[in-house]
């Protein structure tokens, strides 16, 4: 596979597969495979009639149980994730937010059909737990339908979306959703402790949104990333530890607010729908500060004896010309090797193929990471589709110089050992083809 193959073609790691076929198979229904799915029935019906079903991975298969005997009854058609490792991994995101937690996507036919399945399944459903899907409306405890259904549906009180969450802990008030994650949403909020008035981040691990097979579960991950926020705050420009607090079955961790643009939203500024051979060189220059910096950081975070394993374009913010790193609940610690076993998935297209199998983190990782960082630097990417499959045509239409080039196809190469060491990438650019002195801040 060439190293500029930047796609899903690595497995992730894997535990002992329930495969989902059999279960089927048990009930008599007949299904097609398709990608990730298996198929029952019409699942090319297009209608706003369709029902979700989320689960968390261990409590996948006895939730067929109690959901297929109630699919098959109403001849409805339906589909549904392949496998336990398929679940897993869409709960943890690694198929896509806009895919996770669809477990189970069922196609009614009309607006009755519809409200009965929920009622029937409702009561065969109301003993799981499962994260929230994106865009959706919960209308039971594991049971959920577009926003944009226009099927009225009886929704317990426990079930309905709470505009606002109130005050969280006893100083911090959201005031503004930042990004909404299955697992728990990203915050701006406001602290007043002590009549500060001061903006805050305010992170969330919903309860029962996440389980590894180990019992941990977000609020595990979160806590971590405080434990090393903490530990790393004085030394390296990261987001600063306020507050860890509950609320309810949720947890969430206060940090200082970064007012500033994420890694993406800057470059788009730098080109303005430029590529890299049209852009001027104090633009070029300016882009390649802001990696140089980025690779300072991890080079410094790891003399610290931390990984961050997800370093990704998003991960970045830039205050003023200053880059700050963010997102520390896949960080691993070299010297004690906790948390044991690491936390995964990082972010699949960032992921080195070792980080995919879930062997034993290593710097490399990162290593790897920053190379696929580097490219999207460079190319700048419209979306996340036209970032996959292979780079290395797009690399050289852009005009790249032969410094740069080199640097990513060395960080991209499968073999770990092959990879250059942080200070090589720093000299590299330093010292290579791009015709003017490029500072580290």
């Amino acid at each position: 596979m060439s190293v500029f193959q930047l796609n899903n073609e690595y497995p992730l790691s894997t535990h002992e597969v329930k495969d989902f076929a059999n279960d089927l198979s048990l009930y008599g229904i007949p299904y097609q495979e398709c990608e990730h799915w298996l198929e029952v029935g019409d699942c090319e019906l297009r209608n706003n009639f369709t029902l979700f079903i989320s689960v968390l991975s261990h409590l996948a298969q006895s939730l067929l149980h109690q959901v297929l005997p109630v699919l098959k009854e109403h001849a409805v058609s339906f589909r549904l994730l392949k496998n336990d490792r398929l679940v897993d991994q869409s709960n943890g995101l690694t198929l896509g937010i806009k895919e996770a937690g669809k477990v189970i996507v069922i196609y009614p036919l009309h607006a009755k059909q519809a409200r009965q399945l929920a009622r029937d399944l409702e009561g065969v459903t109301v003993s799981f737990m499962g994260i929230t899907p994106y865009e959706s409306l919960r209308i039971g405890k594991v049971l959920y339908t577009a926003l944009d259904s226009g099927v009225s549906y009886r929704i317990p009180a426990v079930y309905r979306n709470k505009r606002r969450k109130g005050i969280i802990g006893k100083y911090y008030i959201p005031i503004k959703l930042l990004r909404f994650n299955p697992k728990g949403d990203i915050y701006l909020g406001v602290n007043i402790r002590q009549f500060s008035f001061t903006h805050c981040i305010i992170k969330q691990a919903r309860a029962a949104s996440f389980i590894d097979r180990y019992g941990r579960e977000s609020a595990h991950k979160l806590f971590w990333q405080k434990s090393v926020l903490e530990q790393i705050q004085h030394e390296l420009p990261v987001p600063q530890v306020i507050d860890f607090c509950s609320k309810g079955e949720d947890h969430y961790l206060v940090t200082s607010y970064i007012n500033g643009q994420l890694l993406p939203e800057r470059l788009k500024g730098v080109y303005r729908d430029r590529i890299w051979r049209e852009i001027e060189l104090a633009d070029k220059v300016k882009i390649l500060g802001y990696f140089l910096q980025i690779t300072g950081i991890i080079k410094r975070l790891h003399e610290l004896g931390y990984l961050h394993r997800d370093i990704q374009v998003n991960n970045f913010i830039i205050r003023e010309e200053s880059i700050y790193l963010l997102d520390f609940e896949l960080a691993y610690y070299m010297p004690a090797g906790t948390p044991d076993p690491p936390f995964g998935y990082g972010t699949v297209i960032f992921m080195s193929p070792q980080q995919r199998l879930g062997e034993q983190p290593a710097p490399e990782d990162d290593i790897y990471s920053l190379g696929v960082v580097l490219a999207f630097m460079i190319l700048n990417p419209v979306d996340p589709e036209s970032f996959s499959g292979n780079i290395y045509n797009a690399l050289i239409n852009a005009g790249l110089e032969a410094t740069i080039l080199d640097i990513i196809i060395l960080c991209l190469d499968p073999e770990p050992a092959n990879r250059p060491s942080l200070s090589s990438i720093i000299t590299l650019l330093k010292t290579g083809d791009i015709p003017e002195k490029i500072e580290l801040v």
